[in-house]
């Protein structure tokens, strides 16, 4: 990516590799990959992502990649397919979203299969979209969490991210009311 600051709306379609996993937007031919990966850890993912509960079929993962796609294209966002160099597995997403162009700020999520957790895969692939946002000139980058969700919350911290307050009540999640953390880096360009 050239300067940052001349490139602002555009959301470079490119392959980002780090040393034991690569991303890349997900497209619609990824959906049944996607689907299984979801379906193999629909109960611990559950634990956390309200979407989980209404992902269940090809149509849903289709439609799910089709909207960030849809994202991309509008130079808001996109979903990263974390892949494995090893094997070229999908392990998870990184969920770029909610581009501020005008204010040069992001929100980015993540999520990993449960086989997958504990490895430091999460930890490379978002230094990876960290690096991407960067080269965006994106100035301020947001993630959100339960507070339950310790792995999420130590990553966001292992990451640089600072925890700027709790949203009480923020998900309402398997019937009941949950706090959400609020997470924030300042990204020198």
């Amino acid at each position: 990516m050239s300067n940052p600051l001349n490139n602002l709306y555009e959301m470079p379609d490119e392959v980002l590799e780090g040393e034991r996993v690569f991303l890349r937007f997900l497209d619609e031919e990824d959906s049944e990959e996607l689907l299984y990966l979801v379906n193999s850890s629909r109960e611990e993912l559950g634990t956390w992502l309200p979407w989980v509960k209404s992902f269940n079929n090809m149509g849903d993962a289709y439609n799910a990649i089709s909207a960030y796609r849809m994202q991309r294209d509008m130079a808001n966002g996109g979903a990263f397919g974390i892949r494995r160099f090893e094997d070229g597995a999908l392990l998870g997403e990184v969920i770029l979203q909610w581009i501020d162009w005008k204010n040069r700020s992001a929100s980015v999520g993540y999520f990993l299969g449960s086989e997958f957790w504990g490895e430091g895969f999460a930890t490379e692939a978002m230094k990876l979209a960290l690096d991407y946002v960067r080269a965006l000139g994106i100035h301020r980058v947001e993630i959100s969490a339960a507070v339950e969700n310790e792995r999420s919350c130590k990553l966001a911290k292992r990451l640089g991210f600072e925890q700027e307050g709790v949203a009480k009540d923020a998900e309402f999640l398997h019937g009941k009311w949950r706090n959400v953390a609020r997470f924030a880096q300042i990204i020198p360009n």
